[in-house]
């Protein structure tokens, strides 16, 4: 990665016990790209791509146009083609991080909690000093009642803990756990080695995303890495998540069953409350999401493009989020993220 990606190791100094080395996520991902150019690469940004057709050579189809390979990996976390039914071995997940200035005792340090709900806890630099970043409160996405609430709870727990402490800036986060707990990497479907793909991080994505593309280099530059055998897309190893499997499927099935009947009970009437969203049927029984953001009243169909899941709103990101897969839309319908590959269309009054 040459000296780039080395200035985004944080120094955690000399002499003392060894602790882990804390990297900045912006500075290391900018490295990678500028190595990645130094060596002829072109990176191409903002191309939302649609479709992976074709062998020898593979069609990648994007909103942008077309282009062309021998090789393509699919390294969307969940990939967005569905034969090889990665939607089936891995669940959505969302978690959130909060940054904070002026939090008293200061932390030195990286911990994570072996108990729930989940926190975990590092330091960063910030333009008048340290930051404290706290993040925890995780939950499948679309599945939780309110989100938000997930965020004030964290922002409560913290200010209990760390008197002094101001909310500075929030995020989130999506992620992808695997039924047998380690990411998917190799061919989309087995014998396919020109369409490979990548995935499943686990929320551990600065090391088992480097993992994945070590494993992903030593197969396609015909080399030799035993340790990655572990992580191949059609390996052995996933019998083992079998019974998770399934139990993540059941529970898709749930969701699925639970938000087909939840529109039932509500009848339509006055506009949801400011920040506020529900799903409804409209005048031929058909869910349809309602919110209400700025003033401004939306309407966006709720079913999810990709396997027909009834949306939730998202009451701290404004969004409508898909309790099976983790396709996520914006509040006029526009695709954020998933395996889905379309957004909604804006339904008009």
């Amino acid at each position: 990665m040459g000296g780039h990606a080395r200035a985004a190791v944080r120094d955690q100094g000399s002499g003392a016990a060894p602790r882990p080395d804390q990297l900045d996520p912006m500075e290391l991902l900018g490295a990678l790209a500028a190595d990645f150019r130094s060596h002829g690469g072109t990176l191409v940004e903002g191309a939302r791509v649609r479709r992976v057709t074709g062998r020898g050579p593979v069609i990648v189809t994007a909103e942008t146009g077309t282009a062309t390979a021998h090789t393509v990996v699919v390294a969307t976390n969940m990939p967005i083609l569905d034969r090889g039914g990665f939607f089936a071995r891995a669940s959505a997940e969302r978690s959130y991080c909060l940054a904070f200035a002026g939090a008293e005792p200061t932390v030195a340090g990286m911990y994570l909690s072996a108990d729930s709900p989940s926190r975990s806890l590092r330091d960063a630099p910030g333009p008048d000093g340290p930051l404290l970043l706290v993040g925890g409160n995780g939950h499948g996405t679309g599945r939780a009642s309110s989100p938000r609430a997930r965020i004030d709870d964290l922002v409560a727990w913290t200010r209990q803990h760390f008197p002094g402490a101001e909310l500075t800036h929030t995020w989130s986060a999506q992620d992808y756990v695997t039924s047998h707990a380690l990411p998917f990497v190799g061919p989309l479907v087995p014998g396919r080695s020109d369409l490979m793909v990548a995935g499943g991080y686990a929320k551990w994505g600065m090391t088992n995303g480097v993992a994945a593309a070590l494993a992903l280099s030593s197969r396609l530059l015909d080399g030799h890495t035993e340790w990655a055998a572990v992580l191949d897309s059609w390996s052995a190893a996933w019998l083992r998540g079998v019974p998770q499997a399934a139990l993540l499927n059941a529970e898709v099935g749930f969701e699925m069953t639970r938000g087909w009947l939840s529109p039932l009970t509500r009848p339509g009437g006055r506009a949801p409350a400011e920040g506020k969203g529900e799903v409804r049927l409209d005048h031929v029984g058909l869910p349809t999401g309602v919110s209400t953001v700025d003033g401004v009243v939306r309407r966006v169909p709720a079913v999810c493009p990709h396997l027909g899941g009834v949306l939730r709103w998202n009451d701290a990101e404004h969004s409508w989020d898909c309790p099976l897969h983790g396709s996520r839309f914006d509040k006029d319908g526009a695709l954020l993220e998933g395996p889905a590959t379309c957004s909604l269309t804006r339904v008009r009054d």
